[in-house]
């Protein structure tokens, strides 16, 4: 039987825009909350389940699952990949090459999305592109959820953070949170820890109010009605399709 625990899917089509970071940040800002998180490890490059490798046993605990990894002969993909037991809250590291079948499935699991962008031409264009294909895809047309940017790496005050936040305004989903291009970040990867279990550090400090206003913002998204995720999860496949395909035309009707 599938987790009633929500779910929030990390994702970008452009690799390089702080992923992981933002889902392991996240993972461990819930987890130091008393919340019972599993993190699942989409990207092949495996790097989540490398972060919690390196994580201290004395630190919140942050279950990962490694999806990109195959079962062997003796185990269903369901077994492999289940998630611990009393886990509330479930965090993906999607991977950046996620198309087609892979794209639908991470979709149809989700609850709601985030989307990390960089403050670069490059990363705006590509973004923006990404936005688009997510929003018009026909399982989001048909069961749409909550959406999410967080703008990372950012540099206040520099005209590329400028041109970010003037595309971000212009977006019909929300722009969540800002996190600065700081070396704490990549100081807390090194040792699998997140900004939030650092305290001692000044740096990792200024960092802690936008977590709590991702959190606050995700939490609000989360307390209006079940979960759309959690639906799709419950029905079998044939369903899913069937009223994919029924929504998918009035939609598109709608679009025109």
């Amino acid at each position: 039987m599938d987790s009633p625990a929500r779910r929030i899917l990390i994702i970008n089509g452009k690799g390089g825009c702080g992923k992981t970071t933002i889902a392991t940040n996240l993972a461990v800002a819930y987890a130091c909350r008393g919340t019972k998180v599993a993190l699942l490890d989409n990207d092949p490059q495996a790097s989540s389940t490398y972060w919690a490798e390196q994580r201290d046993a004395s630190l919140p605990p942050v279950e990962v699952v490694a999806k990109h990894e195959r079962p062997n002969m003796y185990q269903t993909q369901s077994f492999r990949h289940r998630l611990p037991e009393g886990t509330e809250l479930v965090i993906v590291d999607g991977h950046s090459n996620a198309r087609g079948r892979d794209l639908e499935s991470l979709l149809r699991q989700t609850d709601l999305i985030l989307v990390p962008m960089l403050p670069s031409s490059i990363d705006i264009r590509a973004g923006g592109r990404f936005i688009a294909d997510l929003l018009t895809h026909r399982i989001y047309r048909s069961f749409p959820r909550p959406v999410g940017v967080i703008a990372n790496r950012v540099q206040p005050n520099t005209q590329t953070h400028d041109k970010l936040m003037h595309f971000l305004g212009c977006l019909d989903v929300p722009a969540v949170a800002q996190f600065r291009d700081s070396p704490v970040y990549t100081d807390a990867a090194e040792i699998g820890q997140g900004v939030v279990d650092m305290k001692e550090i000044r740096a990792a400090r200024k960092e802690t109010a936008q977590w709590k206003q991702l959190i606050s913002w995700i939490e609000e998204q989360f307390s209006t009605e079940q979960p759309v995720g959690y639906s799709l999860r419950m029905k079998p496949r044939a369903a899913q399709r069937a009223e994919t395909d029924q929504a998918a035309p009035d939609s598109e009707a709608q679009a025109v």
